[in-house]
């Protein structure tokens, strides 16, 4: 019988990372089922953070297959924010920002494609899209924010942000045109 020795091959380890994620998952659950004072479901925005981070990993630990797994980038994303939006609005209670808060999804997937496009080397347009899809996303943030959080805590901002993009917006407008 021949000596076999077993080596991690790069193409195993996108299975080792699966298999260490389902079993600290499976872990965090049977502790807290086994711990009285543990509530899970006041902690359910945490969930979309673990899946978020869990398709974000890849991308970056098996850097010889980073172009390839780029597009995990977006839903990454969406869920990592989907993620800050819950956990907002879950320690808040302001669940009427929910009304200007779906703005920040289109933002997401925007950021998402414009890092996925530079992880996956996917050309300028990629990038570009996503650029200002994040960008229009964040303007109607701001704009429905202002608008209809009344005196919600973003809402007290929105304004203040909206001034500052226009002052960015015509700065850059200016400086463009002199140096042309």
């Amino acid at each position: 019988m021949a000596n076999t020795r077993r080596t991690l091959e790069t193409t195993n380890r996108g299975g080792v990372v699966v298999g260490m994620l389902l079993i600290a998952t499976g872990t965090v659950f049977f502790i807290a089922n086994l711990m009285p004072g543990i509530d899970l479901g006041s902690m359910w925005p945490g969930m979309f953070f673990a899946v978020g981070l869990a398709l974000l990993l890849p991308p970056w630990i098996l850097p010889s297959h980073r172009q390839a797994l780029a597009g995990l980038i977006i839903p990454g994303m969406l869920l990592l924010v989907l993620g800050f939006i819950f956990t907002y609005l879950a320690i808040t209670d302001d669940w009427d920002s929910w009304a200007y808060t779906w703005a920040l999804i289109p933002a997401s997937v925007g950021a998402g494609l414009w890092i996925a496009a530079r992880f996956g080397f996917w050309g300028p347009g990629a990038s570009t899209v996503g650029l200002w899809m994040m960008a229009g996303s964040l303007v109607a943030f701001a704009i429905f924010a202002a608008f209809l959080g009344g005196e919600g805590p973003l809402a007290k901002g929105a304004p203040l942000a909206l001034i500052a993009l226009g002052v960015i917006v015509t700065f850059t407008a200016l400086v463009r045109t002199r140096s042309d």
